[in-house]
């Protein structure tokens, strides 16, 4: 049995028995705690990632390489895939680091079919097979909506959507061999469940995504292939200068570099990578990280209209800007680096973009 399910099962039984013994039907009562008595006591056996070739998109900087240094650590033999080959390259020295001989890289654009194709290829020569794929690539394009281009939506969508998409069908024959891995983990976000304001076209794609990964979960488990939905909020990543911003770029970059540091908004990117690496062991349908993840979800679910109102209250707050010229986030920090408010957050800043390989772009 998951260790999930065990615990949710528990939780009916015990409020299940509280609530019959609270209506005086005490005999009845012992039939539920009996049975969370039964489920205690049941062992769930944990997978090791040892020797298990998993392959993780957008593997070389910020959750990526988290996620990558958990599983090298646990002794995974770790594939990684990304666009940039220095990039690549300033990752496979850090893991090396941990485990010499487990790590390859190879430079891929995702979006690329025939490109994805031959990675996958090589990933499953040199380890013997796929065990596990892990969605992460993902890109961000903020500000208001009306300055935002339909091409905007168009490549968010093919890269948090069909690309996916298609790393898992071209990863099925391998997954469908491997003997004690045939896990797929995508990594979506809370945007793709509760959307927020001058992040449309992230949210619009994250929200398909969600979607398409929980209906190929159940379609995928009559194979005993796990699939799990991560909706992580904002992470210590140092990724806000890969972001793309529109409208008035300086301070779109200072609200959302803000919120990516700030420590009770945000997680350390390895502590998230420990959540969904465990997440991942123990097959869960979903995870949301955080405790702020799932209050978020709680309000959306019991207090919509109260949701939506502060949701309408923080859109009024945001930057006012009518420019569609898109710039990166290393392009657009000035205003962030220099200003009085912002400053006790800017060490913070720079340590998460050397820690998790963030390097503006030339």
């Amino acid at each position: 049995m998951k260790k999930q399910v065990k615990k949710e099962l528990l939780w009916l039984c015990g409020l299940g028995a509280l609530a019959l013994y609270a209506s005086k039907n005490r005999k009845a009562a012992l039939l539920p705690a009996l049975a969370a008595g039964y489920l205690a006591v049941q062992k769930t056996e944990e997978d090791s990632f040892r020797f298990q070739s998993v392959v993780i998109t957008g593997g070389s900087r910020g959750l990526g390489l988290a996620l990558a240094q958990e599983l090298v650590t646990e002794g995974a033999n770790v594939t990684l895939l990304a666009r940039d080959g220095e990039e690549l390259e300033r990752a496979h020295s850090l893991l090396k680091k941990i485990r010499n001989d487990q790590v390859q890289t190879i430079v891929c654009d995702v979006t690329n079919t025939v490109s994805l194709q031959e990675a996958l290829l090589q990933a499953a020569s040199r380890f013997g097979g796929i065990d596990m794929l892990i969605n992460n690539a993902g890109a961000i394009v903020v500000g208001p909506w009306e300055t935002m281009e339909r091409a905007d939506y168009e490549a968010q969508m093919n890269l948090h959507l069909y690309a996916p998409m298609n790393a898992i069908q071209l990863s099925l024959p391998y997954l469908r061999k491997s003997s004690s891995g045939k896990r797929i983990v995508n990594i979506c976000s809370l945007g793709g469940r509760v959307p927020a304001p001058h992040m449309l076209p992230y949210d619009t794609s994250k929200f398909a995504l969600s979607g398409f990964s929980q209906g190929l979960t159940a379609e995928l488990a009559s194979e005993k292939i796990s699939v799990t939905t991560i909706y992580p909020t904002l992470m210590r990543t140092g990724s806000p200068i890969q972001a793309v911003f529109t409208g008035n770029q300086e301070k779109e970059f200072a609200w959302f570099q803000s919120g990516d540091v700030l420590p009770f908004l945000s997680m350390p990117a390895d502590v998230a990578a420990k959540k969904i690496v465990q997440a991942a062991r123990e097959r869960r349908w979903e995870l949301m990280p955080t405790s702020l993840g799932r209050l978020r979800m709680l309000a959306a679910s019991f207090f919509p209209e109260l949701l939506g109102e502060m949701m309408v209250f923080l859109s009024s707050m945001m930057p006012k800007g009518t420019s569609n010229v898109h710039k990166t986030g290393a392009q657009s920090r000035k205003l962030f680096d220099d200003s009085l408010v912002t400053k006790p957050l800017i060490s913070a800043a720079h340590s998460a973009e050397e820690k998790w390989n963030q390097r503006p772009r030339s």
